[in-house]
């Protein structure tokens, strides 16, 4: 038996055209007829991650969210989680660096909630666009409501460039008493309990499942918080990734489904 980590954005799925190309469709169905695990691995909340999955003829066996900060079985049912410490949360989120992010995404197994702090912030999307008008993906929120209504696993900023998120991430990690990990994406900052990234994730998900034997371990992604899963591995990425994933990954592929179909 195999097992194969997959990360969603960028990888499996497409914004551009809005697809999972049908190749990676038919390749992880292929995978799992032969007895094969496969998973999906994405720095999103299980919301709006299930919202493009369930557009989609897409199966799988496990989900890991929040950069590894939630795992979930086939039915959607939580496993496992790793909230963040609130009293280093609540500095966190009054300080400069949140202040000067675009949003504060606050993700937890239950929901997703944000404030909105500038026009150029991405999360509008789920505000403005057809597609995600009347969905119950995420709601605006006050920092003081989320800090009081949540048991929060993960949140998200965002900056101009990625040189100043790279900047906020260092001290972020260095600031905060070693309460958080932040994991990079570009622009943006995923924050995630001290230790936690994609990496850990995949690993706590094995451990989970230590009464199986799995002859060989897969990780694919495309971007710099998929970087953890694809080292610790020997994973691969895309062709069409970034550089962050293309210089750690073992092999390039032009889709998941290749990669799949390559090691049944």
């Amino acid at each position: 038996m195999k097992i194969a980590f997959s990360d969603f954005d960028g990888t499996l799925y497409f914004h551009h055209e809005d697809i999972i190309p049908q190749i990676n469709i038919e390749a992880v169905n292929e995978w799992r007829s032969k007895g094969n695990i496969f998973v999906l691995c994405s720095g999103r909340d299980v919301h709006s991650l299930m919202h493009e999955v369930n557009n989609q003829e897409l199966t799988y066996d496990f989900v890991i969210c929040n950069n590894g900060g939630t795992i979930f079985d086939k039915n959607l049912k939580l496993i496992k989680s790793f909230p963040l410490d609130k009293i280093q949360l609540e500095k966190l989120v009054h300080s400069d660096i949140a202040k000067e992010s675009w949003h504060i995404l606050f993700s937890s197994a239950e929901k997703m909630r944000t404030t909105i702090n500038s026009s150029k912030s991405q999360l509008l999307k789920y505000f403005e666009s057809e597609k995600y008008k009347n969905q119950d993906i995420i709601k605006k929120i006050s920092v003081e409501q989320a800090l009081s209504e949540m048991n929060v696993i993960q949140i998200s900023l965002a900056y101009e460039t990625e040189e100043i998120a790279n900047n906020y991430a260092k001290r972020i990690n260095s600031e905060f008493e070693g309460a958080f990990l932040a994991n990079m994406n570009l622009n943006c900052i995923d924050i995630c309990a001290k230790g936690i990234n994609k990496a850990q994730g995949v690993k706590e998900l094995l451990n989970l499942q230590k009464d199986k034997y799995f002859e060989q371990v897969l990780t694919i992604g495309d971007a710099q918080n998929d970087v953890p899963m694809i080292k610790e591995f020997e994973g691969y990425s895309l062709n069409s990734a970034t550089m962050h994933a293309k210089n750690v990954a073992t092999k390039l592929y032009d889709s998941v489904g290749e990669m799949l179909l390559d090691n049944l």
